[in-house]
């Protein structure tokens, strides 16, 4: 009789993954074009004006994408508050803070003012570029019209950078970077669930430029195709390369040549929307990748997650533990970890064209 049931819930449990993946399909596009209405229906309000775009004292540069999931956003802008203050312009950072703890409550960090705050408590994209730069404020909250008040209150900055903002359309921005990532390009066309853009990949035309992040670790061909032909792109389009120069240990205390990972058999430590992107960088660095441990994008990591690092450490003697500089914001308070887990540092190199176009658009200020 149990041998009889079991056999019975095998083939039911076959049967019910058939005729789920005979439904998921379509449920899944209605779905899609319920959520595509709706978009349509919010661009149309704030086109004809019932929904009001507030606009800030301070000019704004919006850097964000079309679909869902990582596409380079927070090195993008890491790179463009280093040129801001390059060019002895004082930017201000406003965040959503995705993942945090309290996010109904406003928060403000100045990391050369408190480096000793939570992270849980700001997010660790924003805790990151508040680390890289240590002299700007980065502002978290909800709203991007709060946090611009707040900045302009409290900070005078010259310049607001906002992240991941590009479907924010309740604040004007005077500069509209739309990102695309290499490996992902926009999917197949369809809006969430059935597919992975925010809303219509025709809303290019709200941008004042493109960029194509990581260029160097996928082919772009496809992309500037379908820029060309499909969408007729008549704004400028900037090849962004994610390069890897340097790893450094989880403390900070020692820094090696990317070189050094040659050869060597890795284990990757990620809770990032795309570690599939992250494996690949390794690989074309030539890393020999052993294992891989995984967790949802935004992980909070516990001892728990500790201990299952230091096992898997243990079982596999790995010559690195290499992780994201997004992880290592969450990872850094397990000093256990110290002498194992390893920081690959991204530095972002735009196209040439690019410093030519961002000259202007300053001087147009």
């Amino acid at each position: 009789m149990k041998l009889f049931f079991n056999l019975h819930q095998k083939y039911f449990n076959k049967l019910t993954s058939f005729v789920f993946s005979i439904l998921h399909k379509p449920i899944l596009l209605v779905i899609s074009l319920l959520y595509r209405t709706f978009v349509l229906l919010r661009l149309h309000a704030y086109k004809k004006g019932w929904f009001k775009t507030f606009r800030p004292n301070t000019p704004v540069i919006s850097v964000g994408n079309l679909i869902v999931g990582g596409t380079g956003k927070t090195p993008v802008v890491d790179l463009l508050s280093r040129e801001l203050q390059s060019r002895n312009f004082k930017p201000a950072v406003l965040s959503r803070g995705y993942g945090r703890k309290n996010n109904k409550i406003q928060k403000r960090l100045r990391f050369c003012e408190n480096s000793h705050s939570d992270p849980e408590f700001f997010g660790d994209e924003p805790y990151m570029l508040a680390m890289r730069n240590p002299e700007i404020p980065i502002y978290v909250d909800s709203s991007r019209i709060a946090a611009a008040n707040s900045a302009e209150k409290n900070d005078n900055p010259d310049i607001l950078v906002l992240d991941d903002a590009f479907q924010h359309l309740a604040i004007h921005r005077d500069l509209n970077l739309l990102l695309i990532d290499s490996e992902r390009g926009l999917g197949n066309g369809n809006l969430i669930p059935y597919g992975v853009l925010r809303e219509p990949a025709i809303q290019w035309k709200r941008a004042d430029a493109i960029i194509i992040t990581k260029a160097n670790i996928s082919s772009t061909n496809k992309i500037y195709e379908i820029l060309k032909n499909d969408l007729k792109v008549s704004i400028p389009v900037f090849n962004f390369n994610f390069e890897a120069k340097f790893f450094c240990s989880l403390d900070g205390k020692n820094r090696k040549n990317i070189k050094h990972l040659a050869g060597k058999n890795l284990v990757t430590l990620s809770g990032i929307a795309q570690p599939d992107v992250f494996r690949k960088m390794l690989e074309n660095l030539k890393g020999n990748i052993i294992s891989n441990i995984e967790y949802a994008d935004h992980h909070n990591y516990n001892n728990n997650d500790v201990k299952k690092i230091l096992k898997k450490k243990d079982e596999i003697k790995p010559d690195y533990i290499i992780t994201t500089e997004k992880d290592a914001v969450k990872l850094r308070p397990f000093s256990e970890l110290n002498n194992y887990v390893w920081i690959l540092e991204i530095e972002v190199r735009p196209d040439k064209s690019w410093n030519t176009f961002f000259e202007s658009f300053l001087e147009s200020l």
